[in-house]
């Protein structure tokens, strides 16, 4: 078990390497996007090597899929603008 800790602490102290689409989209940038035809914005919570972790904004909590996806989404830098 001790094994599976500490293999998850290197996992978690990793440094991720952002592409470059990516820089411009660090962390807490508001940001736009289309997700299954859908227009949302929201807060970039954690950048990944070439999509980021988002959190809606609060005027799209309450829709479906925020609820359905419990308010975060994996979206391609490639597929979202600044706002």
């Amino acid at each position: 078990m001790s094994e599976k800790r500490k293999s998850r602490n290197n996992r978690d102290e990793q440094v991720i390497e952002v592409s470059e689409l990516g820089t411009p989209f660090v962390k807490n940038t508001h940001v736009a996007f289309v997700f299954h035809r859908h227009h949302f914005k929201g807060k970039i919570k954690k950048q990944l090597r070439n999509s980021a972790i988002i959190d809606f904004d609060s005027d799209y909590k309450e829709s479906s899929t925020a609820l359905e996806l419990k308010q975060k989404v994996v979206i391609s830098y490639s597929k979202m603008k600044l706002v």
